[in-house]
């Protein structure tokens, strides 16, 4: 399983038995097992309980799995959420290196007891403070353990550090969530920062907001976002893969730049748009990604299938 590819992943909650048993049917790329803070204080340890039971609930549709662990409580927290089939530790409100580099040291002891090859589940730092965003690259490099994607510096809790409405009609995260999609540029990390859509109304289930806020950000070639809704999924699983015409345009592109080069040039045009080794890269990454999308969906069929059979 590609599990690179992650066009929507929503928040599931361990404490609710209707999201955990539908999660597999929903047609995500990746879900979050949440721990933190869709979960009441009192809440949290029968939470922590239910993390490895929902691991295998949530992935049988081929969806990879996330968890969520409490910033305050990482020592509590990790225990309970470190297990073979989780390829990700999301740390709330991340701000420096030593605090990164602790949760890192404790999953690599538990991946080492747990039979995990040690370093392989991402440690994905949640940048939801200034103080975040400014010391991002510093500790993205304070260990070895690798990320595949990485975009932040919006939401909830950063609205609420900077003292600003988080539902606006302008891009108030434009700085913080650009910062961190250069530091993860740097490390030859996929960005994945948002693109401004604005959403006035705060509601987070409607389909049709989905759709435009894929849209633009497939426009801007990024490939994932978050989702709080099942209502969001379908529209940013199909809105965020390569379609049938940009495929087919990055097999022309490619086409005619080797023709092009044959011939001993650098640049062209193909109906009417100019065809330089720019264009033929995005059309190779284009073709590369279409690929990925291709075989991630593949995998999620088929587990969806063996599921479905497992159940009648």
């Amino acid at each position: 399983m590609n599990n690179r590819v992650a066009r929507c992943v929503m928040f599931v909650t361990p404490t609710n038995p209707r999201f955990i048993d539908k999660a597999w049917t929903r047609g995500g790329d990746a879900y979050i097992l949440d721990i933190e803070d869709s979960i009441a204080p009192a809440e949290k340890q029968r939470c922590r309980t239910l993390i490895r039971e929902s691991i295998a609930k949530a992935s049988k549709g081929g969806a990879s799995i996330y968890v969520r662990i409490n910033k305050p409580f990482v020592d509590a927290d990790l225990p309970y959420a470190v297990w073979p089939g989780v390829d990700r530790i999301m740390l709330p409100k991340t701000e420096s290196a030593a605090e990164y580099r602790r949760v890192h040291e404790i999953i690599l002891k538990l991946e080492k007891e747990r039979g995990i090859v040690p370093g392989t589940i991402e440690l994905y730092p949640m940048i939801e403070s200034a103080l975040g965003a400014v010391n991002i690259y510093e500790f993205l490099t304070a260990t070895p353990r690798k990320l595949r994607s990485l975009g932040g510096g919006g939401g909830y809790d950063m609205a609420v550090n900077l003292g600003i409405e988080m539902f606006a009609s302008f891009d108030q995260y434009a700085f913080p969530q650009a910062n961190v999609s250069l530091a993860a540029m740097a490390l030859d990390i996929e960005p994945t920062g948002s693109v401004f859509v604005p959403n006035p109304s705060g509601r987070v289930d409607q389909a049709d907001q989905a759709a435009q806020q894929a849209a633009a950000l497939h426009a801007a070639g990024v490939h994932h976002a978050g989702a709080l809704h099942p209502n969001f999924i379908d529209p940013l699983v199909k809105g965020l893969s390569p379609t049938a015409d940009e495929i087919a345009w990055a097999h022309k592109v490619i086409a005619e730049f080797d023709r092009l080069t044959d011939d001993g040039e650098a640049v062209g045009m193909l109906d009417g748009k100019v065809i330089d080794k720019y264009e033929n890269d995005l059309a190779k990454r284009t073709l590369a990604w279409a690929a990925d999308c291709a075989a991630k969906d593949a995998f999620k069929a088929r587990s969806m299938a063996r599921a479905r059979a497992v159940n009648e």
